[in-house]
């Protein structure tokens, strides 16, 4: 008989080494989709976006004989979604001129294209959209003061 319980012991000692073991071993799938799960519900950026509609004029770099006319979809502290009619290229530089209601000079600065993204629709007359991020890269003191002030406009009347 005590050796019938000794057995049974040994034996669900012997189960309960390897579940222990089974929990210590990382799961390769695991981790990849909680990393995935936390990249995709939190948000990247490190400023606020504010959704802002805005005359911008664009030039690709080195410059082009004239400004394209368009116009912003949002805008942050340290870049903006373009809305364009062409397919830019990703890490292609723009010089940008935003016009900032309430201020007579255009902010300017030098912007890094970050991605492109295919809108499958049309503008009225047919043309293709897209929407480009862009990354400040280079933006004089006096615009970014321009910026930045009116940026703190739009979070006075967002709170």
């Amino acid at each position: 008989m005590y050796l019938f319980y000794s057995t049974l012991l040994i034996f669900l000692c012997i189960i309960l080494i390897l579940l222990k073991n089974e929990e210590k071993r990382p799961k390769k799938s695991t981790t990849h989709g909680l990393a995935r799960k936390f990249w995709e519900l939190r948000e990247r950026r490190m400023y606020v976006r504010f959704d802002e509609n805005l005359k911008i004029g664009y030039n690709l770099l080195p410059k082009a004989p004239r400004f394209q006319e368009s116009k912003t979809i949002n805008l942050s502290k340290k870049g903006l979604c373009l809305l364009t009619y062409e397919k830019l290229n990703e890490k292609k530089h723009l010089d940008l001129e935003v016009e900032v209601p309430g201020f007579s000079k255009p902010v300017k600065f030098i912007g890094q294209v970050m991605w492109i993204k295919d809108m499958q629709s049309q503008d009225e007359r047919g043309r293709r959209l897209f929407y480009v991020g862009i990354k400040f890269i280079k933006i004089a003191p006096e615009s970014e003061a321009i910026l930045l002030t009116h940026l703190n406009k739009l979070k006075v009347v967002k709170d």
